[in-house]
């Protein structure tokens, strides 16, 4: 199985981008899960010619069996450069955007408050769920990974805290039920 793990971030640090990075070492014997980094992505404009980073970024969409987002929140949403990446993907986008549709999805992430990224999430999930872009989103099975800052091993980068892996291991379990059964 191919999963393609989007980093919902352009900082050049990222929680949500170890989450991913753990993920895709904690599940490397259930799936291939190749992290991508959306900073590379030009601005978006209704009119703009396609490059070559939108028409790969949209290929791995294609190619992949399923698609995991981690999103911090910025100001109760998804930071802006989530939203541009987006943008290239729905079915109205220059060169033929229209990746998403029944594509599997998941929708996970972590911040530094109490909240976990829950209204980044919400967000994104509506996002998803428009009908410009169709995708088939994982319900229930939200990972709220809060204090991110206290969980990680600095070192290592590795996700610590019992809870939030066992929260991440259901998730990531469901997801995999559910791309077979889509």
């Amino acid at each position: 199985m191919k999963l393609l793990a989007v980093v919902g971030t352009n900082a050049d640090f990222s929680f949500n981008r170890l989450l991913q990075q753990f993920m895709a070492k904690r599940y490397s014997n259930q799936a291939e899960i190749e992290v991508y980094e959306i900073a590379q992505l030009p601005k978006f404009k209704k009119d703009a010619e396609v490059d070559k980073t939108v028409v790969d970024f949209r290929e791995k969409i294609r190619q992949a069996d399923g698609v995991i987002f981690s999103t911090p929140e910025y100001d109760h949403g998804i930071p802006a450069a989530l939203k541009n990446a987006m943008e290239w993907t729905g079915e109205h986008a220059p060169g033929n955007g229209d990746v998403f549709r029944m594509k599997p999805s998941m929708v996970i992430g972590a911040s530094y408050g109490i909240q976990g990224a829950t209204r980044a999430q919400e967000d994104m999930r509506e996002i998803l769920l428009s009908p410009d872009l169709g995708s088939n989103v994982l319900p229930g099975n939200e990972v709220l990974v809060s204090h991110v800052a206290d969980k990680f091993n600095k070192e290592t980068g590795e996700l610590t805290d019992p809870a939030d892996i066992e929260a991440i291991d259901a998730a990531f379990e469901n997801f995999i039920k559910f791309i077979k059964h889509a």
